[in-house]
């Protein structure tokens, strides 16, 4: 799910915790990227095990459960209202359903490596969006973002300068897994821009549960099918510790960690942080699960890299687009 990082901060300020320091609130969001870093590396060895549908109605069962006590502490902070329930369902589609499932069937069909880099070229959708349905200043700084993003991005789906036409079998589909990743990012885009104003009336970690909820209606029914289907599934050891991974860890303490911090820090201020998620991101792939590193996916890291740079020095401007989080 994505967070905007501009709207969350000032919510985030509205929980009664004891006051961090500026260190100890920068530990926090180094290490809130550095575990949902992990999570595109434990993804793939969960789906060697479980489909995409499967791994997201247990993953996000678990992290419900364990955000269970936000649901009742804040139930009544959550807006009754026709229209904003309208909202939240809108973007509970948008942020858990669709997105999670167009990245996990491509993260299935992709490397770890790929969709760890990509991630960040969210940020320019999210100016893109702005720009378009929000009438946002559109910046010099910000083309250019969007211009590197979207090379950066290029680069790493095909792996060269040239389309790849005639890789066939691995190599089309992974390049279809690369897409399906990119339209993931540019609904999770869609819903930072729609959902710019919904966390001014509920605490984030209160409207991260809810919409997470929410998303159970769609995924514990697709579930049952993709099970009644192909049967149960058999879940090693790895398998499982994978799952936990990305609903306790990824999910829950990531979401907690990052919001912490926020009641400290300027999104602007944490912004730099974001740069770990991709980089570290990839390394783990690269390390753990041997994906393969080509001069064309180093070159279009670098790109997406200079994009975000690029959006990070942009969003400290006040009519500057929300910076987009995103957790795995």
């Amino acid at each position: 799910m994505t967070v905007s990082a501009t709207s969350s901060a000032g919510a985030a300020r509205a929980i009664g915790q004891p006051r961090l320091s500026r260190g100890g609130a920068f530990g926090l969001l180094v290490l809130a990227n550095a575990l949902w870093a992990g999570t595109y590396t434990a993804g793939k060895i969960a789906l060697s095990q479980l489909s995409p549908i499967e791994l997201n109605a247990v993953r996000f069962s678990l992290a419900t459960l364990m955000l269970a006590p936000v649901l009742v502490r804040g139930w009544r902070q959550i807006p009754r209202d026709r229209a904003t329930l309208v909202k939240l369902g809108q973007l509970t589609l948008l942020g858990f359903v669709l997105n999670k499932a167009f990245e996990y069937f491509g993260l299935n069909l992709s490397t770890a490596s790929d969709v760890a880099l990509l991630i960040a070229t969210e940020s320019i959708f999210t100016a893109l969006l702005s720009w378009t349905f929000l009438r946002e200043r559109v910046s010099g700084s910000g083309v250019a973002a969007l211009a590197l993003g979207l090379f950066g991005a290029y680069l790493i789906v095909e792996r060269g300068f040239l389309p790849n036409l005639g890789g066939g079998g691995n190599e089309t589909a992974r390049i279809a897994g690369d897409l399906l990743v990119v339209l993931s990012l540019f609904l999770e885009a869609g819903y930072t821009v729609r959902g710019k104003t919904a966390l001014a009336s509920m605490p984030p970690l209160l409207f991260t549960a809810t919409t997470l909820a929410g998303s159970l209606f769609v995924w514990l029914p697709a579930g049952a099918v993709a099970v009644a289907q192909s049967g149960w599934p058999h879940v090693t050891l790895a398998g499982w510790l994978a799952v936990l991974y990305m609903a306790a860890i990824a999910t829950v303490a990531g979401y907690w960690l990052w919001f912490r911090a926020l009641t400290r820090l300027d999104a602007s201020a944490a912004a730099p942080t974001l740069f770990i998620q991709p980089l570290l991101g990839a390394a783990l792939a690269i390390w753990l699960l041997h994906d393969r590193l080509t001069w064309a996916t180093l070159l279009g890291g670098a790109l997406i890299g200079a994009s975000l740079l690029l959006v990070v020095r942009s969003s400290r401007q006040p009519s500057a687009p929300p910076i987009a989080i995103e957790a795995p």
